[in-house]
């Protein structure tokens, strides 16, 4: 069976990736990356966070193989999953103290989760009625994060998932495997669930529901990159039907001349990433390498995943990567009040330590 991070790119379209067609940004403020041996902090937040006890935006799919696979099942029906947004409050959100502690264990960047598959936006978005401004009175937790890294000399990245299942509720499964599409894993006879979970038969999607989707995304990029100054990386997961109607990467250059772009949506980019499975032989074009921290397949913060992995093990993780002059890019999930677990902060300062005793 394919790792979970296989699984769930099958699902939303990552694939076909390659650097071909698009030359390495040459902006001289984008070579820190090129170089690698960066190491960075994937922070994966959303509401979700609420409950504590499914994963961010893949709680709402049934049946998911990797969730199967060690004998647990943490779903909820997409409707319950989209009510957290009600609920969601975090009095504690404090993105300088997780940006103070990274820069003090010797990272140089890292990556917040403006929006990701569920399709909550984390900032007052003019575009959908699914963000900050519906919910939290327009509490903009991304201008608050880049705020954060600016201060503090560390580099600034926008994660942005294209696909979005509030937008398309209406129109897709929420059982995982009933639908082939973009190589995905299908189970014969697998019924489609809808928001309920319910068995349904699929409705067609209105005539021009695809261009207004596009328009959607389209715009909802283009804020990320106009409306908080200098952004050093877009960091998108998955692609669309029509996502060459969305920016360009050649547009995206001109309103951000030195930003760094990977290659999902447009299936190229400035850099190729490896999740979650170290390649097997250095590659050949600029990468990142993508880890989870804590226990399990789980991207957003789980109660039932409290264990991370020794200080020593990131540590030799990121070496190995820098030795293929790759980035290494380590991925925590704040809670519920936008903390980030204890044991975070307790490993960051064993790798400050362990990197001290190795130079």
């Amino acid at each position: 069976m394919a790792n979970a991070a296989q699984m769930q790119h099958d699902l939303i379209g990552v694939q076909g990736l390659s650097n071909e067609g698009v030359a390495f940004n040459p902006h001289p403020q984008a070579a820190w990356f090129k170089k690698g041996g960066n190491m960075g902090l994937f922070i994966h937040f959303g509401i979700s966070a609420v409950s504590g006890k499914v994963d961010l935006s893949w709680g709402m799919m049934a049946n998911k193989p990797w969730e199967q696979k060690i004998g647990v099942d943490f779903t909820v029906t997409p409707n319950e999953y989209f009510s957290f947004a009600q609920s969601f409050e975090p009095k504690n959100y404090d993105p300088e103290k997780w940006i103070l502690a990274i820069k003090e264990a010797g990272f140089t960047y890292a990556v917040f989760t403006a929006k990701h598959h569920d399709g909550f936006a984390m900032w007052p978005s003019e575009y959908g009625s699914f963000s900050t401004k519906n919910y939290l009175s327009g509490f903009d937790f991304v201008e608050g994060y880049v705020n954060a890294c600016r201060k503090h000399n560390i580099k600034i990245g926008l994660y942005y998932s294209p696909p979005d299942w509030y937008y398309n509720r209406e129109y897709m499964s929420f059982n995982y495997g009933s639908v082939h599409g973009a190589n995905a894993v299908s189970f014969e006879g697998r019924p489609h669930y809808d928001a309920l979970h319910k068995p349904t038969t699929l409705k067609s999607k209105p005539n021009k529901f695809e261009d207004a989707f596009t328009e959607y995304v389209d715009k909802q990029i283009r804020e990320l990159i106009t409306k908080y100054g200098k952004i050093d990386m877009l960091w998108f997961d998955g692609s669309i039907d029509k996502y060459e109607k969305v920016i360009s990467i050649d547009e995206i250059r001109k309103i951000q001349p030195w930003i760094i772009i990977n290659s999902r949506l447009h299936h190229m980019g400035d850099f190729k990433t490896f999740e979650c499975k170290m390649p097997k032989e250095k590659p050949t074009v600029v990468w990142e390498y993508e880890e989870i921290w804590a226990d399990g397949p789980w991207w957003g913060y789980m109660e039932q995943s409290k264990g991370y992995k020794p200080a020593g093990w990131l540590v030799d993780a990121f070496e190995r990567t820098k030795k293929w002059n790759g980035n290494f890019l380590i991925n925590v999930g704040p809670m519920a009040d936008g903390e980030l677990p204890q044991e975070v902060y307790s490993r960051l300062s064993e790798v400050k330590r362990i990197m001290e005793n190795r130079l």
